[in-house]
């Protein structure tokens, strides 16, 4: 999404980076994301898998409580070595568990705040419910044997797994006084900073019983990795249908801004949790004729049910505004990633683009196409896997056999034959599928120009060229999703998503089971000093106070206006009430 709702530049060799476009040419800086469409249990459900028969989320409402409290027989993968600096604290006996015991378990006191600093040589975790993730240091114990004593509350909206990953520090471990921007920001609850080539010892993955609503205490074995993990789990669901307001959360920053609203970033007040608040003043969507398009956004985040899709949590509205919540997403867009490094290794964007087939071929399977696919539009986790955002351009009701004819995208990925005027289907995902994958590959689109007229002229009638960096496999691969006829392109087939992935420059590196799972370990992990870690932001966002600005536009819209965005109020219970079709 960029957090960005405004025009982007590129800056650098791409020069100046084109926004999304609409149909009517103008620049598309704004999204808007769906409330779940169902109330109570979908046809086909168990009360604790993650989706219904048909991939729907599962709508939930409550508090989970998620307690780590230590582990067991912890080990360094085979042939990985501890750091000079692990050593040194290992060898100097670091600090113990002392009188911590379970009546402390908690995330508050400056008590473990210290002792969670002076333990940064011990294995951390970095827990996750529904993309909200925290990263939780120790507070003692040793390699193998490590202790947290750490709780945490979660917002539960959906049925979602539990993740727990546990890590070995491989740097010098945090700076909490000198030259470090984030020390300030720094309080001992998970907040020192990760390391992009930390060593990974292990995870494990469940769904939480939200059916029985019991505590549970248990020992996890690891996945991956030896060793065990000891959880205290309970849920409480909330029975209650009130619907939130701005009351609810702490404005902390904001993290992007365009002209129908701006986003920020918030603590829900009750459970601490961190969220992207995206406020969109409905004077502005009627204006810009956007109601149809917002609704018809919301409606799809209200069917999909993605781990690499951002999710949404809850939405509610003013007279004047809607207001939506989301993950916050703060490993930075790939975007930035990609403009730092200039191009990616093949592994690495492999990796990417096997993540984003799955989320594209998740969204074709409710007969949705994305159209937008960007760096720009992707976000990378705590822990290096991708989360596609912004569908603010997406499409409905694209079968199989569907074509549409809607101008609108970014200038270096549009398909030839949307640029033709040609009715076009779901195939251009696959044409932008291509695109990003050669400018992760060689750091430039492949048909770039500054001059965009120019770029279309080669969109349309250059060839394809490969420098010496593009291997055979991902020639091959790309020659076919970049292939200028939509009925001869990869993808386009009635194998769809399937014959992308069968290509050997994918079937010979992913097993698609582990990756859906979120079982691959990302090559990447970007280095990020907390939840609340908004470095990988725009400062000239960041840097104004976060407020939620006084507006009036109310008398402006009509009882027929306001009267589309019913039902836009969601909190896991609520039903869309809208019948929404895209135009």
């Amino acid at each position: 999404m960029s957090w960005k709702l405004g025009k982007k530049i590129k800056e650098g060799a791409l020069g100046a980076r084109s926004p999304s476009m609409s149909a009517e040419g103008t620049s598309i800086d704004r999204s808007a994301t769906p409330t779940p469409a169902t109330s109570g249990l979908p046809t086909g459900a168990n009360a604790n898998s993650l989706s219904s028969s048909n991939g729907a989320p599962i709508p939930r409402s409550g508090m989970l409580t998620i307690g780590v409290i230590d582990a067991k027989g912890l080990a360094l993968p085979p042939g990985a070595q501890v750091s000079a600096a692990i050593e040194r604290a290992q060898a100097s006996g670091g600090i113990g568990v002392g009188s911590f015991g379970a009546q402390n378990l908690g995330s508050g006191s400056n008590r473990q705040s210290l002792q969670r600093r002076q333990c940064w040589w011990l294995p951390y975790l970095v827990l996750e419910f529904d993309k909200n993730e925290i990263l939780i240091d120790a507070m003692g114990g040793d390699l193998a044997n490590p202790t947290w004593m750490y709780k945490a509350n979660f917002d539960v909206s959906r049925n979602s797994e539990i993740s727990l990953q546990c890590y070995l520090r491989s740097g010098d471990g945090p700076k909490v006084n000198g030259n470090n921007g984030d020390a300030a920001q720094k309080d001992g609850e998970g907040d020192d900073v990760m390391g992009v080539s930390d060593i990974y010892l292990g995870g494990v993955k469940w769904v939480p019983d939200f059916e029985n609503q019991r505590t549970t205490d248990e020992w996890y074995p690891l996945s991956v990795g030896n060793g065990q993990l000891h959880v205290h789990v309970s849920y409480k669901s909330d029975s209650g249908g009130s619907s939130l307001t701005m009351e609810a959360f702490d404005l902390l920053k904001v993290i992007g801004k365009g002209s129908f609203g701006k986003v920020m970033q918030v603590r829900k007040r009750d459970t601490s949790r961190i969220y992207a608040l995206k406020t969109l003043r409905k004077a502005h969507i009627v204006s810009r004729s956007e109601v149809t398009h917002t609704l018809a956004e919301r409606t799809v985040l209200a069917k999909v049910n993605c781990p690499f899709i951002v999710p949404l949590k809850f939405s509610f509205q003013s007279p004047d505004k809607l207001y939506l919540v989301l993950a916050f997403v703060n490993g930075g867009e790939l975007f930035h990633h990609l403009q730092r490094e200039g191009r990616f290794s093949e592994e690495r964007a492999r990796f990417y683009a096997a993540e984003l087939l799955c989320a594209l071929e998740h969204l074709h399977g409710f007969n949705v196409i994305y159209r937008d696919l960007k760096p720009e539009n992707i976000l990378l986790d705590y822990t290096g896997h991708i989360a596609l955002c912004d569908f603010g351009l997406c499409k409905l009701n694209m079968g199989d056999s569907e074509t549409t004819n809607t101008f609108c995208g970014t200038p270096e990925y549009l398909a030839p034959e949307l640029l033709l005027g040609h009715g076009y289907t779901r195939a251009v995902d696959w044409w932008t599928l291509g695109v990003l994958l050669y400018e992760m590959l060689t750091g430039l689109p492949p048909f770039y120009s500054e001059d965009v007229n120019e770029m279309y002229r080669k969109i349309l009638q250059d060839p394809l060229r490969f420098g010496d960096e593009v291997h055979s496999d991902a020639r091959s691969l790309l020659t076919l999703l970049l292939n200028r006829n939509p009925a001869e392109r990869l993808g386009s087939g009635p194998n769809g998503a399937q014959d992308i992935k069968n290509h050997p420059f994918f079937a010979k590196h992913i097993d698609w089971t582990r990756l859906l799972a979120k079982k691959v370990q990302p090559p990447f992990k970007p280095a990020v000093a907390s939840a609340i870690d908004t470095s990988n932001f725009d400062p000239e966002f960041t840097n104004e106070p976060a407020i939620d600005s006084v507006v009036d536009d109310s008398h402006m819209l009509s009882a027929t206006v306001q009267n589309q965005f019913s039902g836009f109020s969601w909190n896991g219970r609520g039903e869309l009430s809208e019948s929404v079709r895209d135009d």
